[in-house]
């Protein structure tokens, strides 16, 4: 292991890993109480007393409890003058509504990730991570119309919360649909996995996040940044990753200006706002190796070369750990460069950080340069 270790605050998801849409209840009634307890539960009475392992369960004997609330709350309704919507006994949607339940409580996997939608576009998406293994079934207390009920839920950790004006317009209308409990596509995952773990590997794509807490970035600040990156993207992409140059090499500054066509680059997603954020996205682990470059401004470029660097990353749910790539990556650039070189490339992240007030989550856990 070498001396010198950053941890990126970066996620490996599984390719099966899930994503789900949970209502907080019709009219979002339980938003708050939802996100004030840190759980998720579908708004179905009567559930309390019941074992808290499905393989307890009797299918016809909680339709039938889902089917007397139903049956309970139309009566209530009719008393209050409002027409029929029903009919008593088991329905296909009481069948329904028992799929949706035994999916949160049975079937999603700890790690899995929960969004629950707002009302309005300016209140805040929740976007969760289930705490518990499939089948760790919580009591969980609400208040509907200043009554007290128990429900059946799982716990969660809110991992971010975004108005929903900010979200993409396939995502707003997913979770705009009125079903209670479901699975978002495939196509709407990275968006989410970008608000929940802001740096992750899933599948192919590698995603890692740069941002600015600058109240006026400027264009000094956005040619630094983009220098240094395309600096990487340009070494990445030539020939001395395989085979290092001997004699004249370019400088980094020199790599930073030069040409790269764009079916080779990475992708880069800016949203300067003043605060705001850079987004690279890669094929293969070049996004990710970037936020450990940052990071290694702080060390000597001559034992980065020599000794290499020792890289870890974070887990979710099923994942497994152990993705090397990433240090593969940084150590076969840092050889490219050379000393040299990567001590041009620190001085420009030392000025994006500096000037530019840009950060990225990688922390150095050892091999500082001491100072003199």
């Amino acid at each position: 292991m070498s001396d010198i270790v950053v941890e990126l605050d970066a996620f490996i998801i599984a390719d099966d890993h899930k994503v789900y849409k949970c209502s907080p209840g019709k009219t979002y009634r339980f938003y708050k109480q939802v996100n004030q307890a840190k759980a998720v539960f579908l708004d179905i009475r009567g559930l309390e007393d019941l074992p808290l392992s499905d393989a307890d369960w009797n299918d016809e004997d909680i339709l039938k409890i889902i089917a007397d609330d139903r049956w309970n709350r139309e009566m209530q309704s009719r008393a209050r003058g409002n027409k029929p919507v029903g009919t008593e006994g088991v329905g296909r949607s009481d069948k329904t509504r028992l799929g949706f339940l035994k999916g949160l409580l049975f079937e999603a996997r700890r790690g899995d990730i929960i969004v629950v939608p707002a009302e309005g576009y300016d209140k805040d998406v929740l976007i969760g991570e289930l705490l518990d293994e499939a089948g760790d079934v919580r009591k969980i207390t609400a208040t509907d119309d200043e009554d007290e009920f128990a429900y059946l839920g799982r716990r969660v950790r809110w991992r971010n919360a975004m108005p929903k004006r900010l979200l993409s317009g396939d995502l707003i209308k997913a979770l705009h649909t009125q079903t209670a409990f479901f699975l978002l596509g495939k196509s709407l995952h990275e968006e989410v996995y970008k608000l929940a773990y802001r740096n992750f590997i899933y599948r192919d794509s590698y995603v890692s996040e740069f941002r600015t807490s600058k109240t006026k970035f400027t264009a000094e600040d956005h040619a630094v940044v983009s220098t240094w990156i395309n600096g990487f993207d340009v070494l990445r992409n030539s020939s001395e990753m395989v085979t290092p140059l001997t004699g004249h090499k370019p400088s980094f500054y020199e790599m930073g200006l030069q040409e790269l066509q764009d079916s080779l680059a990475a992708e880069v997603q800016i949203d300067i706002q003043s605060p705001g954020e850079v987004f690279v996205k890669s094929v293969g682990p070049f996004a990710l190796a970037l936020m450990v470059m940052f990071s290694l401004s702080g060390c000597d470029s001559k034992q980065v070369v020599d000794n290499g660097v020792t890289v870890t990353l974070k887990t979710v749910g099923s994942a497994e750990g152990g993705n090397n790539e990433v240090q593969e990556c940084v150590n076969a650039m840092a050889i490219a460069l050379g000393h040299e070189r990567l001590d041009q490339s620190c001085g420009l992240s030392d000025r994006a950080k500096r000037d530019a007030k840009m950060t990225t989550q990688a922390v150095l856990k050892s091999g500082q340069k001491e100072s003199k």
